[in-house]
């Protein structure tokens, strides 16, 4: 068993997929289940040979640390995921593309992370940004699926660019050997790095190149929302890592302006993603669509990932690779329960939903722990990480990066209480009465993706020490553990006693509620409303404007969505002007700017 073997898998099993689906769409379904399950559990099967080298064709792979951590949160993403085209593959126009390109974006993915040359990491992104672009569109829009492609297309052609340039200065197309020939010091060096943190920067979705996460999140087929969320927009972070640890960018900036000890450009990149954790955060607090709110927020928790990855530190990096995890888990379950919501109502306005719990209670559950996580709440997985990267943001005097990280977590207390209160809580719609709770295959992943947030919230120490290795790896002193504690310069965290108190004052509070006289059960509308007729179970619920006092802080804020359609349309008025000036009725015309063109050229080439 090797790594080409699962890539193998992967790669027949898309293809064999469009034709099975064809015939039979639950066996495609299940075609994604075991396929994305089988890469998973292989995955662990190679664990023991980090360090080889695999060669296909023109492709060549190389085994690490890091490309195994990253793939093993892509396949756990995958895998849960895939449950649920068991119950939606019904729905979709085109389900054989759809299962096709699902499995195929996986092989990408994983093909992606284990690259060891240039060539193989360019093709295998590619085939991660076609197959999800094709995908989006299966959802609810194809616009955003345009916008989507024209993001990532930016960004591949800043990684084509930055490649060609590599090897036209070092002569080489492995990663690892182009980085250390390269002469960092130069300003052709920094232009390369800023070229490839450019491309991670626009698949992350960092601001100001966020705006096509809410677009597709919210357009994305229900089950392929989750991927996109916990698990494509990751490969940013990827590319961040590369740019930063493996290029290596303290090194190419060793001579630029400090900031507080870090290099001026890397030091605004940090900026960039504080930038993305408030808007992130304040955008999110205002959406009445669930998925776009779920999209905000990664965007926020992007800014926390890059920050991590950007500091190459023993502490906020283990944290910034931590929360890549625990948000990969807890936000791909937060989707997980919006789409099975969305499964039993056909909707995903939060302003059109409400009273849930009565009707999916576990669907309630999952989603309350998960966003505990989100929240950065003990005792799961997102505090612990969350923890890490103030208490090193914090050593390092970083404190409006720290203030933004603080107020990312105080805010998302809002924004992952909307759906709570809105659409889990609340009244429950007449129309809604008989929902039943999300069929058992859904149940399953959401389950099993709850017991991980809360197991690895108490016990970190199972994904921190892959991070160790990848630390090791990277040449960074790695975090220690002594025991269960996460042992620091200005002390430690034991996420096991922090459960245990918060277990222990859930008891007591259990025991006061089953003590204490319990409240008396009224009908729906017996209830007094200051002299006003409530007439209807919908005028008791409260969904529309949830936050509108704060949200007026902010109404009249700059969008970057209206800057970037007004430069769209101004370009295409240069088009259109360019359009009449080369493409005119009139031949001769034509001809003479054909003729410029050639001279200008042939001139250039005269004085070079």
């Amino acid at each position: 068993m090797n790594l080409l073997n699962i890539l193998a898998i992967l790669i027949i099993g898309g293809i064999a997929g469009y034709f099975i689906t064809q015939l039979n769409k639950l066996a495609g379904a299940w075609l994604t289940v075991l396929t994305s399950l089988a890469a998973l559990l292989m995955l662990f099967g190679i664990n023991n040979q980090i360090g080889s080298t695999y060669e296909f064709l023109y492709f060549s792979f190389e085994l690490t640390q890091i490309g195994w951590y990253f793939a093993f949160v892509l396949c756990l993403t995958y895998a849960m995921s895939a449950f649920y085209n068991i119950y939606f593959m019904e729905k979709y126009l085109y389900p054989n593309t759809y299962t096709m390109l699902y499995i195929l974006s996986l092989a990408g993915s994983v093909g992606l992370f284990f690259a060891k040359d240039f060539i193989t990491f360019f093709v295998f992104w590619e085939l991660v940004v076609w197959t999800s672009a094709f995908i989006i569109p299966l959802g609810k829009s194809r616009k955003s699926a345009y916008i989507y492609y024209v993001v990532s297309s930016i960004g591949s052609m800043a990684t084509l660019f930055a490649i060609l340039w590599v090897y036209k200065l070092t002569g080489s197309l492995v990663i690892r050997e182009a980085f250390s020939l390269l002469d960092v010091s130069t300003w052709t060096a920094i232009f390369i790095f800023g070229l490839f943190i450019f491309a991670g920067l626009t698949k992350i979705g960092i601001y100001p190149f966020h705006i096509w996460l809410p677009l597709a999140h919210g357009s994305a087929p229900h089950t392929f929302s989750p991927i996109l969320s916990g698990g494509l927009v990751k490969l940013g972070a990827y590319v961040a890592y590369i740019s930063v640890v493996l290029f290596p960018a303290y090194d190419a900036f060793s001579e630029a302006w400090m900031i507080f000890g870090i290099p001026a450009p890397i030091y605004f990149l940090m900026i960039l993603g504080a930038i993305s954790i408030i808007i992130g955060t304040l955008m999110a607090i205002r959406q009445d669509d669930a998925k776009k709110l779920l999209a905000y927020s990664s965007v926020a928790n992007g800014g926390y990932i890059l920050i991590g990855i950007l500091m190459v530190d023993q502490v906020t990096f283990a944290g910034g690779l931590l929360h890549l995890f625990a948000h990969a888990i807890a936000s791909a379950t937060a989707f997980l329960t919006i789409a099975a919501v969305a499964y039993r109502t056909g909707t995903t306005k939060i302003s059109e939903l409400g009273g849930m719990i009565h009707r999916m209670p576990i669907t309630y559950t999952v989603y309350l722990i998960a966003i505990i996580s989100m929240a950065g709440i003990p005792p799961m997985a997102g505090f612990v990480s969350k923890w890490l990267i103030l208490q090193g943001l914090a050593s390092k005097g970083l404190l409006f990066i720290a203030f933004a990280a603080f107020f990312g977590s105080i805010g998302s207390f809002m924004y992952v209480f909307r759906p709570l209160a809105a659409v889990f809580l609340g009244q429950l719609a007449p129309k809604h009465d008989n929902l039943k709770e999300a069929p058992i295959f859904m149940i399953i992943p959401m389950v099993v993706m709850t017991g991980i947030t809360l197991f690895i919230g108490v016990f970190p120490k199972f994904v921190l020490e892959m991070i160790m290795k990848v630390q090791v790896e990277a040449g960074i002193t790695a975090v220690t553990m002594k025991g269960t504690a996460i042992d620091i310069f200005n002390g430690y965290l034991d996420a096991y006693h922090v459960f245990v108190i918060f277990g222990f004052g859930f008891f007591i509070a259990l025991v006061l509620f089953l003590l204490m006289p319990k409240t008396r059960k009224v009908d729906l509308m017996d209830t007094y409303t200051s002299a006003e007729f409530i007439y209807t179970p919908e005028l008791l619920h409260y969904a529309h404007d949830f936050y509108a006092p704060f949200e007026r802080l902010y109404e009249n804020h700059p969008s970057t969505l209206s800057l970037y359609s007004k430069l769209s349309l101004k370009l295409k008025e240069i088009g259109l002007f360019v359009d009449y000036l080369m493409m005119s009725v009139k031949p001769a015309t034509t001809l003479l700017w054909i003729i410029l063109f050639i001279a200008t050229v042939s001139l250039g080439g005269v004085l070079s």
